[in-house]
């Protein structure tokens, strides 16, 4: 059994990240989505149920998300 899982990002996202660390020290975009996610995690500030729906509308108006 494998201790990995694979996450399935939109071509368009995974672009779009792809342009923006261009000049940043990121290998890849998961690198970079990965640095994003634990430093989320890290971070003592929660936010509300109404703020994480909030956030997931946006994401699926931009096309991030289904």
């Amino acid at each position: 059994m494998s201790d990995y899982t694979t996450i399935s990002l939109k071509k368009d996202f995974v672009t779009d990240v792809e342009a923006y660390i261009e000049d940043e020290p990121f290998s890849s975009p998961k690198e970079f989505i990965k640095h994003l996610v634990l430093r989320e995690m890290e971070d003592d500030t929660e936010i509300s149920e109404q703020e994480a729906k909030r956030i997931g509308q946006q994401l699926k108006e931009l096309g991030y998300v289904e």
